[in-house]
């Protein structure tokens, strides 16, 4: 019996041994599970940056989709600019509808009412940089139409410059009123792409309208004097059909062309001979008239014949 207990001790004994010695290696081969514990936040915290990285990538492309409290903390870090635009140059749409859409569709933060006949678009570099592209896209779009003569027969051709600031438009006469209202949507068009191409102050626009069998200038519009009168044309076409008072003999009329000339000539057609250039300004004496031409007498007493579209009752007093 006694034999038994000591063999029983001795083989506790090892298996205390073993125990103590596998103890020791997992120490030594196996570290701590505590010293773990960093990676399970690391990796926490690194899905969560690419989950919000992807939110904001797909956020930028179509901001008006998230909510708008997400919005504002996708894009805090975001610098803002404002542009204010007159109102005439949505001339013929709803101020409200213009808004809305601005907001909704274009991505712009923020529109504001001015009392001085503005609206003020607060927005990010990136936003004005695609409403400018879309305006652009808008003006092609415009002037192809306008080069389409199936679209705009009153147009026989038009000619631009690269900056969008000045346009010239050869039309038919007899449908000068469609063709100054496409001319005035034209104006306001090329207006509003200066107004976001980031110019201050707006760089002058001008469009000329040209008679094609004549070759006198019918109407010429420049920023920003004539801004107000295209938006009226836009928003009421007719008002261009009614009769301007007929001047009669013995009243003063004075020419009004811009910087351009207006023709005298020899007859009350375009196909007499051209006798005489007058500026802009000079005074004439009616003697006559048949249809829209004038017989006038110039300050040095040459007589002769002008389009009456080209000249206004002078008054006296001015």
């Amino acid at each position: 019996m006694d034999n038994f207990d000591e063999h029983r001790a001795k083989v506790e004994e090892k298996a205390d041994d073993e125990t103590s010695y596998q103890s020791r290696r997992y120490k030594i081969d196996k570290p701590d599970v505590k010293d773990n514990r960093w990676v399970f936040p690391l990796v926490l915290l690194l899905i969560v940056f690419v989950v919000a990285g992807a939110i904001w990538f797909l956020g930028s492309r179509n901001m008006n989709r998230l909510p708008g409290w997400f919005e504002d903390f996708l894009t805090f870090e975001e610098e803002t600019v404002q542009v204010t635009l007159p109102e005439a140059l949505f001339a013929g749409q709803g101020l409200e509808e213009v808004s809305a859409r601005a907001v909704d569709e274009q991505g712009v933060k923020e529109v504001v009412h001015g009392e001085d006949g503005t609206l003020i678009y607060t927005m990010t570099a990136e936003v004005r940089s695609s409403l400018l592209m879309e305006t652009e896209n808008n003006l092609k779009d415009k002037l192809a139409a306008i080069n389409d003569q199936i679209e705009h027969p009153e147009v026989v051709s038009i000619s631009f410059d690269s900056a969008y600031e000045d346009f010239y438009l050869v039309v038919n006469l007899e449908r000068s009123n469609r063709a100054l209202v496409t001319a005035s949507e034209l104006f306001v068009l090329a207006v509003f792409y200066q107004y976001l191409n980031d110019a201050d102050p707006v760089r002058e626009v001008s469009v000329t309208v040209e008679d094609t069998e004549s070759g006198d200038i019918v109407e010429r519009l420049v920023y920003p004097d004539d801004l107000n009168r295209a938006a009226a044309i836009i928003e009421d076409p007719a008002a261009l059909v009614e009769e301007p008072t007929t001047p009669q003999p013995g009243d003063r009329v004075v020419v009004k062309t811009g910087p351009d000339n207006l023709n005298l000539r020899n007859g009350p057609e375009i196909t007499y001979l051209i006798i005489d250039i007058l500026s802009s300004g000079t005074v004439l004496e009616v003697t006559d008239s048949e249809g829209v031409w004038l017989e006038v007498i110039t300050p040095e007493g040459m007589e002769g014949w002008v389009h009456g579209n080209f000249v206004e009752l002078y008054d006296d007093e001015e």
